[in-house]
């Protein structure tokens, strides 16, 4: 009987130390980690481009396909009174849309504009939506899904979501493979589009380039203008007058190549610092940059 209980003893000992080193207890004083360390953003799944109307918006699909030769995503369709689209761009999704009544807009007189940025979550939504109230942004969110609505950092010409395509993400993936796939093809004439490089953020004052800083963290800003992290564009940020995403940058396989089929087709704007710039009048009013 002694031998039996001294048995039990050893084993139940035994488990306990094995318990701990596998489920190792906080030491007293150990501080819980920083929410402000657990990063919000997977990637940049989507670039919405806002239009004044359907007509505009079928005119700037068809730029994107046919001019810029960027694989469609997926082929126009319409609800009610908006109409969407989507081409891929080699790292993240270019989806004009719209008109939207319901927004109000810092720009009046537009055709087209860059406007919403989707990121898909880091972990999952309800880990970001953690982080952003920890972060004290305020947002909207259900299952799959997040909207932020914090007025320090969108409105005016931009907005933020999150969003989590749960089941559908390998299917996703496939599809934007095959696209990818499809961009690397080396075909003479197109402007030889490889993925965004850049996006340039206005940002309105030091408060909203502030939250923008909280909204990133744990990653930096590289000399308080870049956001560089991995599986995104780079994100440079400039004093605007009001908030908005003011262009994108391409990067391009050969920038020669690239101002060729630019002016056989009477797309070429300027050349400036190592970029061209695309003519406005010809892309709807939206800046587009080529670097090589």
């Amino acid at each position: 009987m002694i031998a039996k209980n001294l048995r039990f003893f050893i084993l139940t000992f035994l488990c306990i130390v094995m318990s701990q080193r596998i489920f190792p207890q906080p030491e007293a004083g150990q501080k819980s980690p920083d929410p402000k360390a657990i990063p919000l953003f997977s990637r940049l799944h989507t670039l919405s481009i806002h239009v004044q109307d359907t007509v505009t918006q079928d005119s700037v699909f068809r730029f994107l396909a046919d001019k810029l030769k960027l694989p469609v995503y997926y082929n126009p369709v319409k609800y009610g009174n908006r109409k969407y689209a989507g081409v891929y761009a080699g790292n993240l999704v270019l989806e004009p849309c719209g008109p939207y009544s319901n927004f109000s807009y810092a720009s009046k007189d537009f055709e087209a504009i860059f406007f919403g940025l989707t990121f898909e979550p880091s972990k999952s939504i309800a880990l970001s939506a953690d982080g952003l109230t920890d972060r004290k942004v305020n947002y909207e969110s259900g299952d799959s899904y997040i909207y932020i609505k914090d007025p320090v950092i969108c409105g005016d010409n931009i907005t933020i979501s999150f969003m989590d395509k749960g089941t559908g993400k390998a299917e996703d993936k496939r599809i934007t493979d095959s696209l990818l796939t499809e961009m690397t093809k080396d075909a003479l004439d197109e402007p030889g589009i490889e993925y965004v490089k850049e996006i340039l953020i206005g940002y309105k004052d030091n408060y909203n380039l502030t939250k923008w800083k909280e909204l990133i963290s744990p990653d930096k800003l590289i000399n308080n203008k870049i956001w560089d992290k991995n599986d995104l564009p780079e994100f440079h940020f400039s004093k605007s007058g009001i908030k908005e995403v003011q262009s994108i940058t391409f990067k391009v396989k050969s920038l020669e190549r690239a101002r060729q089929y630019l002016l056989r087709n009477n797309l070429y704007g300027d050349f400036i610092n190592n970029r061209i710039i695309l003519n406005k009048t010809k892309t709807f009013g939206l800046q587009i940059c080529l670097y090589e």
